[in-house]
């Protein structure tokens, strides 16, 4: 990537944080996107040539939808996108920009300022009905990374050393729980839309193959039973969907494997079967149960304050 392109970047990664102030739903109800900034405008015009080149590269159209993406779900992390949508949206959206590179006269600032502001809300609109159709746009509910020692007692491991494999299902970012297990000498690896790479494996949990007696140990911390969690209360056709796939997540485990996650799920863990599966409960540790979490569980109508260890029998 030219170091022309690195600043553009950089400079979209500005107008994204600008934004982290403005509530979700205010923007997919299409509040106005505050003007391009002087340094925008001037960098665009000063490279003219290279800039319009990379925007009209399927490979600018990907890097804009896996950065708008990840900035979506910061600000609700049970938006489910169309990321063929997404990119193609903000392929369009590119190309916009460098139609008006090409086009750009006299009044080049002006001109590039009101063509930025054009294809900025025609993108927003589109982002908008993507986010509206995936379930996001009511509310924010920020995905956050937490501490491996918080991580593991939240779990309710104590010190007792976990059978490898290890998959953590929703690792995030970081993957700090992985790259903790992995300095233990443990083989492990994650699973996250956002994942490194280097220790993880990108994907979304409900299409990736989890595979037969593969695993000897999954966990997930506030991460998969959370999101089964949402759309079961929600009464969303997806919940079908993660009761699919917490089943192939169970069948994925060696015999005497586990699956640890947190918060519980009582309503599908009374219903397996108890010659297959063995359930058992490890209460929070007080302190991390606040009164948030008890106005959730009436809210819900059943308990959520453990962590559930399942083990596969046979």
């Amino acid at each position: 990537m030219s170091p022309e392109v690195q600043r553009l970047a950089a400079l979209f990664e500005e107008v994204l944080q600008a934004l982290a102030e403005v509530p979700l739903a205010e923007l997919v109800a299409g509040r106005a996107l505050p003007e391009p900034k002087a340094a925008l405008i001037q960098h665009l015009l000063a490279h003219t040539a290279t800039l319009a080149a990379w925007l009209r590269t399927p490979a600018c159209a990907e890097a804009l939808c896996v950065r708008l993406a990840r900035w979506l779900w910061s600000r609700n992390q049970y938006v489910r996108l169309d990321r063929g949508a997404l990119t193609a949206a903000c392929g369009r959206a590119a190309n916009e920009v460098a139609d008006a590179l090409a086009a750009a006269g006299e009044d080049g600032a002006k001109d590039m300022s009101e063509r930025l502001v054009r294809a900025g809300q025609e993108l927003q609109a589109r982002v908008a009905a993507l986010v509206r159709a995936g379930g996001g746009a009511k509310a924010e509910v920020v995905c956050s990374e937490y501490a491996v020692t918080l991580q593991r007692d939240a779990l309710g491991l104590g010190d007792a050393p976990l059978a490898p494999p290890i998959l953590d299902v929703g690792c995030g970012s970081s993957a700090g729980f992985v790259r903790a297990l992995r300095a233990e000498g443990l083989a492990a690896t994650g699973l996250d839309r956002e994942a490194p790479e280097d220790v993880a494996l990108v994907g979304d949990w409900l299409t990736f193959p989890f595979g037969q007696d593969r695993w000897g140990t999954i966990v997930s911390h506030q991460a998969f039973s959370l999101h089964f969690i949402h759309h079961h209360l929600a009464q969303s056709p997806e919940a079908y969907a993660y009761a699919r796939v917490y089943m192939a997540v169970l069948r994925s485990l060696k015999p005497g494997g586990r699956f640890v996650y947190v918060p519980g799920l009582p309503f599908v863990e009374a219903m397996l079967p108890a010659n297959l599966y063995r359930c058992t409960r490890v209460p929070l540790p007080e302190a991390m149960v606040s009164e948030a979490v008890h106005a959730l569980e009436r809210a819900a109508g059943f308990e959520l304050a453990y962590a559930a260890h399942v083990e596969r029998l046979a």
